[in-house]
Parts: structure tokens; sequence; C-alpha cells
């Protein structure tokens, strides 16, 4: 593109030169008209089918790395309902299906090592509390912020995290040292009625659990693991320990306790 030939001045009009500029497109494409008018430009986009180039926003480009880096993990996937029976009758405005979820795989978790697990160079290394990334999102912010030793709280502290970072989160506040530490992850859609879906590891994590929406009393559950960490029979008994203790009314109550 060679400006000292076209300006918006001479062959262009400034509406035409900034819609070219918008778009990308060469003022060579129009050598053969003379004053080139935005209409023209708009006429030449339709034809075409010219896209508009969409820069990304700083936190786009993170989500990308980080899902490209996710891309790279050995991942399978165990489909499994749990039964919604308990949850649904001590749910509270305050004490959210999440926040049941959230405290039911932390003491799942608790029952099974592997998911506490994280890779280092040599080693890998077992971690003694079940720390749980959570997905949520805000327009184009895609965020997992981690709810830190999650076996030690109570449900009642667990729902008022979730209540600042869902703050944090539409403010845009969430601070880097929120976006580390967790070894497991959840991502919550059953709100919206999607019975079922796959969803993607956090980074570091070691899987991921995908809750679904209540069918016949049922609440689906997906799990991505991460093979290098867990194998498939352990997943199975990480699923099976979801689903015991999701009928387990000393679960329920021990919940409520902070340790």
């Amino acid at each position: 593109m060679n400006q000292n030939i076209y300006t918006e001045n001479e062959k262009f009009s400034p509406e035409a030169w900034n819609l070219l500029m918008q778009y990308r497109l060469s003022p060579d494409l129009f050598i053969s008209k003379g004053k080139v008018s935005e209409e023209d430009i708009r006429a030449y986009i339709q034809e075409h089918e010219v896209p508009i180039p969409q820069p990304l926003s700083p936190i786009q480009q993170v989500i990308i790395k980080n899902v490209s880096e996710s891309a790279k993990k050995p991942v399978y996937r165990i489909y499994d309902g749990i039964d919604a029976a308990f949850l649904r009758a001590h749910e509270t405005k305050e004490r959210t299906l999440t926040v049941w979820i959230i405290k039911l795989i932390a003491e799942a978790m608790m029952q099974n090592p592997n998911t506490r697990m994280s890779l280092d160079t040599h080693t890998f290394q077992l971690w003694p509390n079940a720390s749980i990334s959570l997905a949520m999102a805000h327009g184009e912010a895609l965020y997992m912020p981690v709810f830190k030793d999650v076996n030690k709280k109570s449900v009642d502290r667990i729902a008022q995290e979730l209540k600042t970072y869902k703050e944090r989160v539409r403010s845009g506040r969430v601070l880097a040292a929120n976006l580390v530490g967790s070894t497991f992850g959840i991502s919550n859609l059953g709100m919206t009625g999607i019975e079922r879906f796959d969803a993607v590891v956090n980074r570091n994590d070691t899987g991921i659990a995908a809750i679904g929406c209540e069918k016949q009393g049922q609440i689906s559950v997906t799990l991505t693991i991460d093979h290098r960490f867990i194998n498939g029979w352990q997943a199975a008994e990480f699923m099976q320990t979801i689903k015991r203790l999701a009928e387990d009314l000393d679960f329920f109550k021990s919940a409520l306790i902070e340790k």
C-alpha cells in the first residue's frame, strides 16, 4: 500500500479511506476507478463477502493460549449422572447448587488422591488439600478462579467466596493470584438448560467436571480427565464417589462445619 499515491484527500473520500483501513483492504483494488466513495467500498465488501478483522483483546489472547495448551493434554471422558434429590433439598439462595457441587467435588477429591496431583519437571506432586478452579464468564472474558482448600471450608464460606468472585469477574478485577493453585476444575452450564457437554481441562489441572441440567431427577456430569494423572479405573472410582456423596446425608451435615 503506497500512501504517497493513494490518500483520502485524492482518490478516496475520508469515509471510504476509513472503511478501507477498517477492513484492511488494499487501495490497489480500486486502481481502475475514479474517486472512490464509501458506497464503493461497501459494495466491494458485500460482493466479495469480506470479513471485518476483529483484534484480539488481552483476555482473548490469554484464553487462546490456555486452550491451545490444554488441547495438548491426553484426555478421555466419562459420562454419568448424580441424584439431585439431596442437593436440591439443601439448596438455598446463598447455598446454591454450584456451591454444593464445589463442596461435593472437593470431598470426592479428598477420597481420590490422584485428582490432587500436579506435574513438576521430574515428579508428581500430591497436594494435601482440594483446590478447585471454576469456569466463570462475563462477556468475552472467561476466568477460572480458584477456590483454595475447599475441603476445610463450610458451604457458607464457599458461598461468600463465590459471591466475591462473581463481583470481581463482573468488574474485571480478577487477580492473577486468584487463578492459580487448583488441581481440578468445574464448569456448570446446567442453569442454561444444557443437558451434557464437554469442558476443556484448565491448563494445570488433572481434570474437569462439566455439570449439565437436571433431567428426571439426575444431574449429568461429564468428567474430562488427563490420562497422565488418572487412569480409567481411578476416574470411574472418582465418579462413583461423587455419586455416593450426593446421596449421603452425613456429607451434607459435615459440609456446614468449618474445619
